[in-house]
């Protein structure tokens, strides 16, 4: 019954002018479906991971009728991309549907709403220019709509990802420009937050920054658990950057017991950051234990969200390779490999196949580390993402600068001095 929807939705002359009472009834099972999905793996979201092409086609008739019906398919629309986001990360075929609904008062929010969704689709795929595309346009809506909060989440996020095509002087700007419009008295801290925290990634004093972010987190006090999460973020990462590993663990311990409880991919992913940071400081035991403790309770979590899955393996590896476990971290970095494939996702993929590269290097395989330095290469390309920069978007994803092997192979050094 399910497959001939596609039929019905692309080829308009098999829908009669007041729609089949079948593609009705299902289309009605599949917004209610998209609505109801949870947080957690359930029925709705299995039925979203193994119907999607069908529900994406059911949306994508719904915008084209937004003119002559309620704002429900808008709604469902920005819902649905979320759990693609979430469940099953792939290409999209709603975009141009998307950019083309009409902007009238009632739809100019939830069109901002469904571009801002589209946007962070493409940054778990990777695609940079068509993620800042879709922020860019959202942007203006909210800025139509006198929505300063939104104005600011679409410029920190096109500004992080400017970042991460090593456009610094453009990132820059674009904060600077927006700290000098009328939108930012409005904001709340917890915004603010995100944007000194941006500007620590361009260069911007570092004592400044930091002085910023304790006074927003003293503004957080008696405030949500995401306006303390963002402003600590910030202050742990201040000294990440300037070497001192064991302040930063204990900011990062903060939000940890800040998650514990109430939020699981956070405090998994912030507990694999914590692990990272021991193992820098070659507690590698303390490091294996914190992800394996982190992951014990969110096995569950590991079929739902391949992105939990990501996380933990990229962790590990990082872990393993610091410790000097070759063996280990290949297997780990392998598998973070594959899974990124499944889930299209670039940016860790690259990060796998570069720390394959250093795996294979201090085992006297140049010419497999050269292989996969230049496959890294080819998925900066990709990206749009400068290969110096590689990491400019995932500080605690960087590896240690002892391994060197990818800086050596970028500036011709030996034992790549012909390999580029």
């Amino acid at each position: 019954m399910l497959a001939p929807i596609r039929h019905y939705v692309q080829n308009s002359s098999l829908v009669p002018l007041n729609v089949s009472t079948c593609l009705r009834d299902v289309g009605t099972f599949y917004y209610r479906t998209v609505r109801h999905c949870s947080q957690e793996r359930d029925n709705h979201a299995d039925i979203i991971i193994s119907d999607h092409l069908n529900i994406e086609h059911v949306v994508a008739f719904g915008l084209t009728q937004v003119p002559d019906r309620t704002e429900e398919p808008l709604i469902i629309c920005g819902l649905f991309l979320q759990r693609l986001q979430r469940y099953l990360p792939r290409p999209t075929a709603l975009a141009p549907a998307i950019f083309n609904i009409v902007e009238q008062p009632s739809t100019l929010m939830l069109k901002a709403q469904c571009l801002s969704d589209l946007g962070l689709l493409y940054g778990a795929l990777s695609q940079l220019i068509n993620q800042i595309k879709a922020f860019q346009a959202a942007e203006a809506l909210y800025l139509t709509a006198s929505n300063h909060e939104g104005v600011a989440y679409c410029v920190t996020m096109r500004a992080d990802m400017y970042r991460c095509e090593g456009r610094f002087i453009q990132a820059q700007r674009v904060l600077e420009n927006f700290q000098r419009s009328n939108s930012w008295g409005y904001l709340s801290g917890t915004t603010k937050a995100r944007v000194w925290r941006a500007k620590l990634y361009y260069g911007e004093d570092i004592a400044l920054v930091k002085m910023h972010l304790e006074e927003l987190l003293q503004s957080t006090n008696n405030g949500n658990l995401y306006s303390r999460r963002d402003a600590l973020q910030g202050l742990a990462q201040v000294p990440f950057y300037q070497g001192r590993l064991s302040e930063a663990m204990d900011i990062i311990q903060e939000i940890i017991e800040m998650f514990e409880g109430k939020d699981p991919q956070g405090f998994l992913w912030f507990t694999v950051c914590k692990a990272v940071v021991a193992s820098n400081q070659g507690n590698y035991e303390l490091a294996r234990d914190l992800i394996h403790k982190a992951s014990e309770p969110l096995e569950f979590l590991a079929l739902r969200s391949a992105r939990v899955f990501l996380r933990r393996s990229y962790g590990s590896a990082c872990v393993e390779l610091t410790a000097g476990e070759y063996d280990r971290a290949e297997f780990h970095f392998t598998a973070t490999i594959e899974g990124s494939d499944m889930q299209c996702n670039l940016q860790l993929k690259a990060f796998s196949i570069r720390g394959l590269g250093e795996v294979a290097l201090p085992r006297g395989n140049f010419a497999v580390a050269a292989q996969r330095f230049a496959e890294t290469r080819s998925l900066c390309t990709e990206m749009g993402v400068p290969p110096r920069k590689l990491y400019s978007c995932s500080p605690f994803y960087t590896l240690p600068d002892r391994f060197e092997g990818w800086a050596l192979y970028l500036e011709c050094r030996s034992p790549f001095a012909s390999a580029i």
